[in-house]
């Protein structure tokens, strides 16, 4: 996987969960060098979004490149290659709960490389250095507090010297220093690793003050995107709904569901 301007570019895809519609003609790009963040109402179909660029899922319609290439012509070892070259930052951070903090930063050092036991140790701690965990290293993740396990994460996530860095809702359950180091780390590491970072983010505030650019996904498309700047500007009531975190709005309190009378009662009174 190679550098250009556009690193991710989704054209006119479609999507479905059986017969639930989640996108329809979504078009969106991904600037290298960038951090982007990808925010939006729950059940909008933002993770949705992380595993159509990654390949977990396909579209029904439309094309999905990285890099220029068109993945879903990607053979399996093709693909394999593509993700190596991604890092990912899960919900809640998925550490192996029976390894140590080094050993799950080195686990994809064993993996997909033949580097020997010396190296891997200097690049781990080089890795945990660059999270403020070196020291760490020997604990277990029950011994980590939520920010630190978030942290260990993402020293995982960038041990193999990612081009593109993918956080799926990084600041979730969070206390608000917490959520202050891992965005600053998010932005220092895109910058002094050269690479290209995704946030997924429901928390406009924090992910507003590191993000270069930003897309607000509802029903299915772009409801908007921009700068932050840009965003808190928008005409949209729904995108106002969403930056401001109004109640009331076009994202509704209640789901769809059948009448209430029809369904408690059995049908309405005359």
């Amino acid at each position: 996987m190679t550098l250009s301007d556009t690193l991710i570019e989704l054209r006119d895809v479609d999507f479905s969960r059986g017969d639930r519609p989640i996108f329809r003609d979504l078009n969106l790009t991904i600037r290298s060098g960038e951090v982007t963040a990808i925010m939006g109402p729950s059940g909008t179909g933002k993770t949705t979004l992380l595993q159509l660029i990654t390949r977990q899922l396909s579209p029904d319609s439309g094309q999905v490149f990285v890099a220029g290439d068109d993945i879903a012509r990607y053979g399996i070892s093709e693909l394999y290659r593509m993700r190596q070259r991604m890092g990912m930052l899960f919900q809640n951070g998925a550490l192996l709960t029976d390894m140590s903090v080094f050993e799950n930063v080195a686990f994809p050092l064993r993996e997909h490389t033949k580097l020997g036991e010396r190296l891997i140790r200097n690049v781990v701690l080089l890795k945990l250095q660059a999270v403020g965990l070196r020291g760490a290293a020997g604990l277990m993740p029950s011994e980590l507090s939520g920010g630190m396990a978030r942290r260990v994460a993402l020293a995982r996530a960038i041990v193999m010297d990612p081009a593109l860095l993918i956080y799926d809702e990084p600041f979730v359950g969070l206390d608000p220093i917490s959520m202050g180091v891992i965005a600053k780390l998010i932005r220092q590491l895109n910058d002094a690793l050269g690479i290209t970072s995704i946030v997924v983010s429901h928390d406009v505030k924090e992910i507003g003050e590191v993000a270069d650019y930003s897309y607000v996904i509802a029903d299915g498309k772009v409801a908007a995107s921009g700068r932050p700047a840009q965003l808190r500007n928008e005409p949209s009531e729904l995108v106002r709904q969403f930056m401001l975190g109004l109640a009331d709005g076009p994202v509704a309190f209640h789901y769809d569901a059948p009448d209430i009378e029809e369904q408690f009662i059995g049908s309405k009174p005359d």
